[in-house]
């Protein structure tokens, strides 16, 4: 009988006695507990490795002045080394797949969701979303650069950034990052895994989705 059944379910059907609380309840009846598991750490949800090379350039230099208000004592503006020292945290999500939404009250539009993979990126790293106060060209030198650094792998070609957009608030985390991927060329359980790789100034962000584990109620969910 196993062997009539689709990848998703197969999936499913090993997981069998044990499933996940996403599984075994509907997300009415989804504690805080479990909820805030699911947002932070889950297969949707874990913490990128993040690789601090200590360069600089022009995302840097924006982020320096957000943080610090002002860069007196270095008139040109650039970033300085020290201003990427020390810990950093980030934390990605899909915010396209279904369980995260039923936790969100699905306030993605339909259209979004069938056009992308959304992946929020939250925690204690700047933003590189292109800001409102940015001229149309400044917009698009940063959309350009942040594409060159940002992809979905996977087995076959990458998945090329589309859209990048600051993240609101929400109860499981702070604003942060969304990026969109298209889902022209769909992400499938053969591909067994995908990584997110992007690049903040000096900060390089990696995250490891293992897709078998992404099976929600039958379906891949991404």
């Amino acid at each position: 009988m196993m062997l009539g059944m689709s990848g998703a379910a197969l999936v499913t059907a090993e997981r069998g006695f044990g499933a996940e609380f996403w599984e075994q309840k509907q997300p009415g009846d989804w504690s805080k507990d479990e909820l805030t598991r699911l947002m932070t750490k889950s297969p949707w949800a874990k913490d990128a490795s993040i690789d601090n090379k200590a360069q600089t350039g022009p995302l840097v230099a924006r982020v320096t002045s957000n943080r610090r208000g002002s860069n007196r004592g270095n008139p040109n503006g650039d970033a300085q080394i020290p201003e990427f020292a020390g810990k950093w945290q980030a934390t990605v999500r899909w915010e396209s797949a279904l369980p995260v939404r039923a936790a969100l009250g699905d306030t993605a539009t339909t259209v979004a969701l069938s056009e992308y993979y959304i992946i929020n990126v939250f925690g204690s790293i700047p933003s590189p979303a292109p800001s409102d106060q940015d001229s149309e060209e400044e917009r698009k030198t940063k959309f350009e650069i942040l594409q060159e650094r940002t992809r979905l792998e996977r087995k076959d070609d990458p998945l090329e950034l589309k859209r990048v957009e600051f993240s609101h608030r929400t109860p499981f985390s702070p604003p942060g990052t969304a990026f969109y991927f298209s889902r022209v060329f769909p992400i499938v359980l053969d591909d067994k895994q995908v990584t997110f790789v992007t690049k903040v100034g000096p900060l390089e962000l990696k995250c490891k989705f293992a897709l078998r584990d992404m099976v929600y109620r039958g379906n891949l969910e991404l």
